[in-house]
């Protein structure tokens, strides 16, 4: 108890000796610190090793039957994902004149590489392992619906690609997208009723969502089953949470212990040991582990120095190991095997990916700040308009 009266500030007390803040933290590192960069490579990392059990030995056996020390981490991994956004992007708005360039900005981040997966994933994958004939899979509306992943109207099949393997799915991963996009949603609506002007109202509108969609959960679903697959609602818990703790990172501590105490109750809420209603609770705890070891400082190597990979490797993990299974077959090829296979695979694309398109597609900015400039200037002209406009016209003399 001592550690969190010692770590966290209340409005009007002053601060602390030797009291080290998230704010603190950030601007030791320059804004940039590592540990966020070897974060989302851990954390897509950790979404790839899930897979490849999933991917072969379900429906036989279940990962979650095996005694391994990894399976208190696994409903933690997007959650985590997801804080981080938060807290990078709440940044990445602090920095940006209007919404217009921080839309765009995580346009440019996101899309590029969407839209290059989603054609290879089609043409080239599809063709591959498609059981149909070439013209009948070019001519199926499942094939021409597959493209509208690029704008996050996300579709998982491909016609008679993967026939054969347990799952069907060519991109399971990609159903975070819509979340995400929900999450961009949520934080214009929240700009424009004051975003960092009101940060008290931020953090109760994420509490607000905390609180409604337990009560929900209650109410229809009971305090039953354990439910291993992450709610997409506890992604949105945690994009807020991780904003929030951006708003008050003047007054939040980083903290060890905190931090311990956290990740104690992280692992508690998303245990079996709490039924599916756990993990409701646990984005608040998660986001803070999340943002303290973002907020680490370890040494920058040729990892995540020469580019931002997590995303290649997201992206294109699931197809990857699909690939493999459709290839070798379950029994040829355990989960360990189809991991390490996939992932020399998919960290080789999304290094591709990264120095061919992503790199590439920052180039984009200069026309987005244009834009916004002339965006800018239009609403200034057609706002000043519109108010000469609606005031009443001057009386004769």
């Amino acid at each position: 108890m001592r550690a969190l009266t010692v770590s966290i500030e209340l409005p009007g007390m002053g601060k602390m000796a030797g009291r080290v803040t998230i704010h603190d933290r950030l601007e030791a590192a320059g804004g940039r610190p590592s540990g966020f960069d070897y974060l989302r490579v851990i954390l897509a990392t950790g979404v790839v090793f899930f897979h490849s059990v999933n991917l072969t030995l379900y429906p036989y056996a279940s990962f979650y039957s095996l005694p391994n020390l990894l399976l208190p981490f696994e409903p933690m991994i997007l959650p985590m994902f997801f804080a981080l956004s938060g807290f990078l992007v709440a940044g990445s708005l602090a920095r940006s004149r209007t919404l217009v360039s921080f839309l765009g900005l995580r346009a440019i981040r996101i899309l590029p590489a969407l839209l290059v997966e989603t054609v290879l994933c089609a043409v080239v994958l599809g063709l591959v392992f498609t059981t149909l004939p070439v013209g009948d899979y070019l001519k199926s509306p499942v094939f021409a619906h597959y493209f509208l992943n690029i704008i996050g109207d996300i579709h998982f099949y491909l016609p008679g690609v993967f026939a054969a393997n347990p799952f069907h799915y060519v991109n399971l991963q990609l159903w975070t997208v819509p979340w995400e996009m929900r999450c961009y949603l949520a934080i214009g609506v929240l700009v424009a009723v004051g975003l960092g002007k009101r940060k008290g109202l931020v953090f109760g509108v994420a509490l607000l969502v905390t609180v409604g969609i337990f009560v929900h959960h209650a109410l229809h679903h009971g305090f039953g089953k354990y439910n291993f697959d992450t709610p997409g609602v506890v992604l949105v818990q945690s994009f807020l949470y991780g904003v929030c703790i951006y708003l008050f990172r003047h007054r939040l501590a980083w903290n060890f212990w905190v931090m311990a105490v956290c990740l104690a109750a992280f692992l508690l809420l998303t245990s079996p040991m709490f039924g599916a209603w756990g993990a409701y609770l646990a984005a608040l705890p998660g986001s803070y582990v999340t943002v303290y070891l973002g907020l680490l400082q370890p040494r920058r190597s040729a990892i995540v120095s020469s580019g931002d990979y997590s995303y290649g490797i997201y992206l294109y993990g699931f197809p990857v190991q699909q690939a493999l299974v459709a290839l070798f077959g379950r029994p040829l090829m355990p989960w360990y095997l189809n991991f390490c296979i996939a992932f020399l695979i998919v960290v080789l694309l999304a290094v591709v990916s990264w120095h061919l398109f992503e790199k590439h597609a920052n180039k984009l900015r200069p026309a987005l700040f244009g834009f916004e400039i002339w965006a800018i200037g239009l609403w200034a002209r057609t706002g000043s308009a519109a108010l000469n406009l609606a005031k009443p016209a001057a009386k004769d003399e």
